[in-house]
């Protein structure tokens, strides 16, 4: 697959592993792994909205429990972080975390932060620029060794970037001296406009700075802001009106729905003041309140686009190996720990089936399109013997062909013959399904 724009790579990528006679990526056909999950979570709020309580969906005209898709990316590009041991950091920090760097290699701090922040308006991004808190307007997600690299343009140019902090200094206090001695008589003072990052006293003195160290100095912000590692490979990233930042990330992930209806329940608690208790002198509680929590059985759902993935990593397939291999045990497995003190929501799903398919990826979220109902037996059964009478349907519908591989593994002794062979452990459907993209990516 043609290499769609130029960019470095980040920490994991120093030293590609795309050797001579090692296994490269074919274009012939998509390929893609299909990840379905069934987990049931025990009372808990594992996602909560703007109110606190447990995020909700529609759904087959119920309304269900829902967990959304960036709390499932958030959680899983963390854990698959760690087994990797590279991070990206999304923040709105860059230029403070860089003065901070430039400070303990001793700048003065003032022209330290000054510095860095020139150094994100030298990018002459449209829309991004310096917000009052001194960090960017927008967030920025960099590869973890971005902001040395950010650090180490600026001591390059330390010079021109020192003059102009020193001009956009003068020119801040003059306008503050100005704005001083034009309050009105009952010592307020006049409205002023506020001007624009674009145009500020920043702006204006990084403008004097040479026409060709100005240059080099945005060509290098740039190359670090197209700076990418495994992470950004898989999940993507988007800066507006700069494309080559931009990179369409392999995994989609859905928001996870119950397979059946639900509603929050409200719990009631209350916590003793121990200093009342020990006197015995009163009774009572010395805070009340209360708070929503949920219990489900989720269908979770995400897809990785392992062409896109190869390409995101210029090529490596073997690195594109060890992502998916972290990827397919940080999604089914990552612990969502929300509330997790008072809930201890550490379950494990009751299924994962694995499908690895070079068509196009396919959702099996129409099985609970109709609600599972409440019996007896809980919600469990019901929803795996759904899963796989709708992927048999699936079969049925548009045949098999385009099914490379797949398998399952579960905590019940029940058989689906329509989601692959039962494998036994999360170990071994690891190892199958990377040795089918062993065998297409060849």
């Amino acid at each position: 697959m043609a290499r769609r724009r130029p960019h470095r790579l980040g920490p994991l990528l120093h030293h590609p592993r795309h050797l001579e006679g090692e296994h490269q990526v074919s274009s012939e056909s998509p390929l893609y792994v299909d990840v379905h999950i069934v987990h049931s979570t025990p009372y808990a709020n594992l996602n909560r909205d703007r109110q606190g309580a447990p995020k909700t969906a529609t759904y087959g005209g119920v309304v269900r429990p829902r967990l959304s898709s960036q709390h499932g990316r958030r959680h899983s590009r963390t854990h698959m972080e760690n087994a990797l041991g590279t991070r990206a950091i999304r923040t709105r920090g860059v230029p403070l975390a860089v003065a901070k760097r430039l400070t303990d290699a001793g700048w003065d701090a003032d022209t330290a932060l000054s510095a860095a922040q020139m150094l994100i308006l030298s990018a002459d991004v449209k829309g991004l620029g310096i917000a009052d808190g001194g960090g960017t307007n927008a967030l920025l997600f960099l590869p973890e060794n971005a902001f040395d690299a950010l650090a180490e343009i600026a001591d390059a140019h330390r010079d021109a970037l020192t003059k102009a902090a020193d001009t956009a200094a003068t020119a801040i206090a003059k306008a503050k001296a100005k704005a001083d001695a034009e309050k009105t008589d009952d010592g307020e003072a006049d409205d002023q406009e506020e001007e624009a990052p674009e145009t500020g006293p920043l702006a204006a003195a990084l403008k004097k700075v040479p026409a060709d160290e100005r240059k080099a100095i945005k060509e290098a912000v740039l190359d670090v802001l197209r700076t990418r590692n495994a992470s950004i490979a898989a999940y993507g990233r988007m800066l507006a009106n700069e494309g080559a930042s931009t990179v369409a990330g392999a995994v989609q992930m859905a928001h996870s729905i119950a397979t059946h209806s639900g509603a929050s329940q409200i719990d009631f608690f209350s916590a003793v003041d121990d200093l009342i208790h020990d006197t015995g002198e009163e009774t009572g509680a010395g805070h009340m309140g209360d708070q929503r929590y949920t219990s489900a059985a989720f269908y979770r759902y995400a897809t990785l686009n392992i062409r896109e993935l190869v390409d995101n990593l210029d090529g490596d397939v073997q690195t594109a190996r060890e992502v998916t291999e972290a990827f397919l045990r940080a999604f089914p497995l990552a612990i969502m720990p929300a509330k997790s003190s008072g809930t201890a929501p550490h379950t494990v799903p009751h299924l994962i089936h694995v499908s690895v398919r070079t068509d196009r990826p396919i959702s099996l979220v129409g099985a609970y399109e109709t609600a599972i109902p409440a019996t007896a037996s809980g919600y469990i059964p019901a929803s795996l013997a759904a899963l796989d009478k709708h992927a048999a349907a699936h079969d049925r519908m548009i045949g098999t062909a385009h099914i490379a591989d797949q398998a399952h593994v579960t905590l019940t002794d029940a058989e689906f013959n329509a989601l692959g062979d039962n494998v036994g452990s999360v170990d071994q459907l690891i190892t199958r399904t990377l040795d089918t993209i062993t065998r297409h990516t060849a």
